[in-house]
């Protein structure tokens, strides 16, 4: 670990600063990381000030205490620190808007750097967001994913994640609030969306801010807090007649694994060791306190509790090892870097934080979590092996607070640089078309795409065009589209759309197929509003309506498709939503023909290479990686067929074959069930066509009768022959596959 010699100053900005609490009122580890940081701020000419609760019954709620606190203004909120109701108090109560408010007219910053909000509120973000002030989070541990701040469930086991705040339900369920606890999640997603950068100490929390957040992968930066003070390298271990000596230091709370050491302990014969607990115990713990205490009692354990930071030195140098059993993942672990700077031997649990930077038997021993069994047989290892504890006694390099001072300075020179771009900015958008002799249908889109209006940029009209011989290309130019042209043969629905978002100027990608028309104004606007509503967003697809030329067969089809009924669910999730494991057909239901991306997005999760169903195979894809889809209700399109019955089984044979070869559906559908339905949809065509232009039924049945039902024998003659296409002899498939017969005519 090398620190740099020298860091370059960026020129003084003002900074507020926000945490749950401060020195000297409050010791914790975030607490110390955000008055050291401050402090350095500070030192480097940066005007800095700090807003901060204080947790006092006795003092009137509300009221507000300033002083200063090493040469940095604070600004403390007294609170009462009482159960809060609703349930959303607890994570974006209004308690704070009025002092927040006068705290920010005060100070005028350039950037609020948010260190944590626990007993706070995300409100706050969104306030300086609404004076005009980029915002910079920081994540010092799971709070944003976790109420419990550490992905510990209420029985102190691990928790694989909140699943779109599913868990959360019962994991929370002392609150009796049951799935307003779900509405957390997305309240904390938006926060972190809002904010111009994420910053995380390790990069294992920032993956697994990553995981349970996918907007936020490649956006979180790892900033190190660094040590205000770097302890000096003590002297080698010596020997001592008492055994080996460990030492603890944290608060004393169940996730800090300090039971897991004590019955480690427990388990070593008599002389072997001692250990030493430095740290302080925390409201609401007394009674699991009480009870290791007197577990302990008979061990050669030393309970002696918190020290001055002076004394830091003297405390290392009186250990052998530094035992950190955490049973939740550190996210970086300031004890273990100051034990490894003074040169102290380190036992760790191999997750989080430690596990980044401490490599096992070279720089430290690392044991699985909460094994009581591991963590015994490491430190009888190094009771044992006198020459491996001097060889993980070497003393490392550190950062130090100066270093992160200088990171920082960049990060918030960034962030004001962006924010004040962006206030001037609405989404700015491509509307993207892939073309091939689009010519009955592409001058009626564009003029529906020139139309449109709302709160966004049209930056571009862009269309691939796949070697038209009509008029498409010279009318896309005349509407002042910009094409790219690619070989006929080069045509993928998957390939060609990743083409265009690749080529795409707008921070938005809104796709139209050139038969698709946008049916009002609002079109593009109801779909950029919805897409950026909320951030785990990565697409969203507009309601169709039929043509004036469509069939009645096809003109039902589209009336009573389920996702397109007034009231169905338009949001589509497979994380929290434990029917996607026995329906995902249901739920990756997505159209291209009108749809709207994030650009990063689009970018990042590409449309598989498909030969069709590529919206579909993508939004499986997303949903399954955390993501979320969306039908957007308000938005229309205008888009139908008047397929033949001949056309109408080549397209449903690709659909199924895709769906069966690049989706895995099993279609046990047998040609019986499918003449069956067929006369019934059939006579449920001739029944809406009567209904809907007010004819007699047996005018309507004479007219449709028969090509409604061949219509039908085509759909489920193509599905169940695309359900088999694998098994078909060789040149079959691609006589009946629609696609291949007419490749790039879309």
């Amino acid at each position: 670990m090398t620190v740099p010699a020298s860091i370059p100053y960026f020129g003084s900005v003002r900074i507020a600063v926000v945490v749950h609490g401060y020195p000297p009122l409050e010791r914790g580890g975030v607490e110390r990381v955000a008055a050291e940081q401050a402090e350095a701020l500070a030192a480097r000419g940066h005007r800095v000030a700090v807003f901060t609760r204080a947790v006092d019954p006795a003092a009137a709620e509300g009221s507000v205490r300033v002083e200063t606190v090493g040469g940095v203004a604070v600004r403390r909120v007294v609170v009462h620190g009482r159960s809060r109701s609703p349930f959303r108090e607890y994570y974006e109560g209004g308690f704070l808007d009025e002092a927040f408010r006068g705290f920010l007219e005060d100070l005028r910053p350039d950037v609020v750097h948010v260190q944590h909000l626990v007993g706070l509120s995300t409100r706050l973000v969104s306030l300086a967001r609404e004076a005009g002030i980029p915002c910079v989070v920081s994540l010092h541990d799971a709070f944003y994913l976790c109420h419990r701040l550490f992905l510990l469930d209420r029985h102190g086991q691990r928790c694989p994640g909140p699943d779109a705040g599913l868990r959360c339900v019962d994991c929370l369920a002392e609150h009796g609030v049951g799935e307003a606890v779900r509405q957390r999640y997305d309240a904390m997603a938006k926060t972190l969306a809002a904010a111009e950068a994420v910053l995380a100490p390790s990069p294992s929390l920032a993956r697994r801010y990553e995981e349970e957040m996918p907007f936020l992968a490649g956006r979180i930066e790892i900033v190190e807090p660094g040590l205000a003070r770097v302890p000096a390298a003590r002297l080698q271990p010596s020997r001592s007649s008492d055994g080996l000596r460990l030492l603890f230091i944290g608060t004393w709370l169940p996730h800090k694994g300090l039971d897991v050491l004590i019955e480690a302990v427990a388990r070593l014969p008599a002389g072997r060791v001692q250990l030493e607990i430095r740290g302080a115990p925390v409201a609401g713990s007394e009674r699991w306190l009480a009870d290791l205490r007197e577990r302990s009692a008979s061990l050669p354990v030393a309970w002696r509790g918190e020290f001055p930071p002076e004394d830091l030195e003297d405390v290392l140098a009186a250990a052998d090892v530094l035992v950190l059993p955490s049973r939740c993942e550190e996210s970086w672990s300031r004890v273990a870097r100051e034990a490894r700077a003074a040169g102290l031997a380190v036992i760790a649990t191999a997750t989080g934080g430690p596990a980044d930077w401490l490599e096992h038997e070279r720089d430290a021993l690392l044991t699985a979590s909460a094994s009581v069994e591991e963590l015994a047989s490491a430190i009888e290892r190094l009771a044992n092996d006198r020459a491996l504890l001097e060889a993980l006694s070497r003393p490392v390099d550190v950062p130090t607070v100066e270093v992160t001072a200088g990171r920082l300075e960049r990060v918030f020179h960034r962030a004001i640089q962006r924010s004040s771009g962006r206030a001037r900015e609405r989404p700015r958008v491509t509307v993207a078309y892939v073309t091939k002799n689009g010519e009955p249908w592409i001058e009626d889109s564009l003029g529906a795409v020139r139309a449109q209006r709302g709160d966004f940029e049209l930056a571009e009209i862009l269309a691939i065009d796949s070697s038209s011989s009509d008029a498409t290309v010279s009318t896309l130019e005349r509407h002042g589209a910009r094409v790219v042209r690619i070989p006929a043969e080069e045509f993928g629905h998957g390939r060609t759309r990743n083409l265009a978002a690749r080529e795409a100027r707008g921070d938005v990608v809104a796709f139209l197929t050139q038969d698709a028309s946008p049916a009002n104004e609002r079109w593009l606007d109801e779909l950029v509003r919805a897409l950026v509503e909320d951030p785990l967003r990565a697409g969203v697809w507009s309601r169709h309506l039929p043509r004036p030329d469509c069939h009645p067969m096809e003109r039902r089809v589209i009336a009573e498709h389920p996702p397109f009924q007034d009231d169905a669910t338009g949001v589509r999730a497979a994380r929290g939503n434990p029917d996607y494991t026995l329906h995902p057909e249901q739920y990756y239901v997505f159209s291209n023909n009108a749809s709207a991306f994030r650009r990063d997005v689009l970018l990042r999760w590409p449309f598989p290479e498909v030969e069709f169903a590529e919206d579909q195979a993508w939004a499986r894809r997303v949903l399954e990686a955390g993501w979320r889809t969306a039908l957007v209700h308000d938005s229309f399109v205008r888009h139908s067929h008047a397929y033949t019955a001949w056309q109408n089984l080549r397209r449903h044979f690709d659909h199924a074959r895709a769906m069966t070869e690049d989706l895995g559906q099993r279609d046990d559908f047998g040609l019986l069930d499918g003449w069956r339905a067929s006369l019934r949809e059939a006579r449920r065509d001739l029944e809406y066509c009567a209904r809907d232009e007010g004819r007699h039924p047996i005018a309507v049945g004479l007219r449709w009768g028969i090509p409604a039902t061949l219509y039908h024998l085509g759909a489920f003659g193509g599905r169940w022959l695309g359900a088999r296409a694998g098994a078909l002899p060789r040149r079959l498939p691609a006589f009946l596959s629609f696609h291949e017969s007419a490749r790039g005519a879309r």
